[in-house]
């Protein structure tokens, strides 16, 4: 009786039901994957030495989802300042503390180019140019997108980090690396992550690259993203705050001369002290490096 039934479970186990066992094993082994491991700047480090070294230019690669009352969850701020096609007065561009103004001020920066309309989700590129002391020679693009494409934006920040998204350009006769190809590759404005869920494709590069975004409380939502597009946490933010163009200038400012973390992380927080006259060590507290 017992061998009956023995030989009667047997029959049961049919190839398709074999078929759909292995399907089911190998999608749970996909959804509990090891996330990809963390590790530390030495590589980065190394590189942007030797690219100083041989006299080899470094670029920031800024993407700027542009301030918008109407398509972000944000505190509504003036018409002008929160309008997310207006280049001109928007919080994050041109006004007084935005992208393109406050670099276009800064007599250290040299403003090499400006194109409007690069994509449907871009509504301008500018390209500034700084030499300092140590011998690095700093391109900084910024693209500020439409404030009602933040899920491009987003999108197109992870993809350049995973190596998934690589673009160059020539200027004055120079060629340069966008998105992967740039070196420290940033994220300015609104914490679209706070509004939608994106999803992070695994890293396909060999290159991790620095990787910054200014935004309210940035790190617990970028990180994870992070580590699966293998980015480098240069600096990111604890608690919300003004993402103005003043702490991206400190950030590159420490990165062009090689500083460590711990010194990046204190000029982001000398740097929005400054603007914002709210205590070194509160500002401070405002921003994280690393894991």
């Amino acid at each position: 009786m017992q061998e009956n039934t023995q030989n009667a479970f047997i029959l049961k186990i049919n190839p398709m039901n074999i078929l759909l066992i292995l399907f089911l094993l190998l999608e749970a082994s996909c959804f509990n994957s090891t996330p990809p491991p963390q590790f530390d700047r030495t590589e980065i480090k190394a590189r942007l030495q030797e690219k100083i070294e041989n006299n080899e230019p470094l670029v920031a690669h800024i993407l700027v989802p542009l301030c918008d009352n109407e398509h972000q969850g944000i505190v509504p701020v003036s018409a002008s300042l929160g309008d997310g096609t207006n280049l001109r007065s928007n919080l994050y561009w041109g006004a007084r503390y935005g992208m393109k103004s406050h670099f276009k001020l800064d007599n250290n920066w040299h403003l090499l180019s400006t194109e409007k309309d690069i994509s449907e989700s871009i509504l301008e590129r500018i390209i500034f140019k700084r030499n300092y002391p140590n011998g690095a020679i700093v391109y900084l693009v910024a693209d500020a997108y439409r404030g009602d494409q933040m899920e491009a934006c987003l999108t197109d920040f992870l993809f350049s980090l995973g190596g998934w998204k690589e673009n160059y350009l020539q200027i004055n006769n120079q060629k340069i690396g966008l998105h992967h190809a740039a070196d420290l590759i940033g994220f300015n404005g609104h914490n679209g992550l706070m509004d939608m869920n994106i999803s992070s494709k695994r890293a396909i590069h060999d290159q991790p690259k620095d990787a910054v975004v200014i935004a309210c409380a940035s790190h617990d939502y970028f990180v994870p993203h992070l580590q699966e597009t293998q980015a480098y946490p240069l600096l990111l933010t604890t608690n919300l705050l003004a993402p103005e163009a003043y702490v991206m200038e400190g950030i590159i400012d420490a990165w062009a001369n090689l500083e460590d973390g711990a010194s990046i992380h204190k000029s982001a927080g000398q740097a929005y002290h400054t603007y914002q006259k709210c205590g070194i060590k509160g500002a401070t507290r405002l921003f994280k490096t690393g894991w």
